[in-house]
Formats: C-alpha cells, structure tokens, sequence
C-alpha cells in the first residue's frame, strides 16, 4: 500500500511539474535566465531506525538539482541523488521535488544573489541492499536553509538540510541532518 501511495505521489507531482514551469516561465520575462542548474557534493549524519544505527554519509557528486527561476519569492527546484553506502552496500535513487521560499530580496539575477532562502520539499528514496535484495521504496519530506553566494561566472550554494525517510515493511525509517555545498549554473 505504501509503494502504491508513493508511486502516486510520484506520478502526480510529476504531472504537476511542467505546468508549475510554464506558469512561471509566464510571470518572468524573456530577458535573462530561466533554469538553475546544480551539483551538490553532500554531507550529512543519518540515524536509522529500529536499531539500524547511524553514521555519516556523504553523496559525491552526484546530488543534482534544476531550479526554475522567477521573479516571485517562490521557485521549484527537482532534484535527483545517487548515494552507495559502503558500510551496508546499499544503493539509493532519491528523486523529488522542492519548492524555495525566498526570505529577502538580493542583487543580481531575479534578485537572488545573496538571498537566504529556506526550501522544502517531497522525495522517494529507493534503495536496494546488496546484489539479491529486493527494491524499497520509502516516503521523505525534507526542509532546509540555504543562501547564493556569487562565485566567478556560476553561483555556490551552501545549504544546511534536514529529512526523515518514513519506516516501510522492508526497510527502518531514517532521520538525516547535513548540508550540501553546490555550484549553480544558470542558463
């Protein structure tokens, strides 16, 4: 039942994606960029439920996000990450969506440069453990706090987050606390 709600939060915030772009791609002028693109190197400590233990894990450089930028304090961000954990040999697919809620008003581009923002959003992680296991799926909100800081010709993005991964029939629920350091491109 779980996978099943799941796949139909998935398929619906999938559906709903491209016409939150075009509505906002309506609000801002043609005039300057339209898409942020991101790499995230990420760190972060994860607590496992039901006596699975903690540790720190770190997701490089394949945590990878593309924002749609508006003139609004509200903006969609998809992101996509690919963790291994050495430790259990498990492997993670983690889509979703958040949406960025823009605290003040900076400079540069849709007034975004310097801007702390906090963000929140919804995800799947979907993981496999080792060669013959069978796939999981669990539900993950997450929240965070970040800031654009110029960096030559892209953007840097630190951002402190945190999530919590909900308990399914194979797999312990995870409560993770870190932060992500990314470059950003807009195009």
């Amino acid at each position: 039942m779980r996978k099943l709600i799941g796949s139909v939060v998935l398929v619906t915030l999938g559906a709903m994606l491209p016409a939150l772009a075009a509505a906002q791609r309506r609000a801002a002028p043609e005039a300057g960029p339209q898409h942020e693109l991101g790499v995230d190197l990420a760190f972060n400590y994860v607590s496992v439920g039901s006596g699975g233990g903690s540790g720190v894990r770190l997701a490089a450089p394949v945590d990878v996000r593309i924002g749609f930028l508006s003139r609004s304090q509200n903006m969609f961000e998809g992101r996509v990450s690919l963790l291994w954990d050495s430790n259990s040999g498990f492997v993670a697919f983690s889509p979703g969506v958040n949406i960025l809620h823009q605290l003040k008003r900076g400079t540069g581009t849709h007034g975004l440069m310097r801007a702390t923002y906090v963000t929140g959003g919804v995800g799947l992680n979907i993981t496999k453990a080792g060669s013959g296991a069978s796939t999981a799926t669990q539900f993950v909100l997450n929240g965070g706090l970040g800031k654009r800081l110029p960096y030559e010709s892209a953007v840097f993005c630190p951002e402190a987050f945190i999530a919590y991964a909900f308990k399914t029939s194979t797999v312990p629920s995870e409560f993770s606390i870190g932060v992500r350091l990314g470059l950003s491109f807009w195009h």
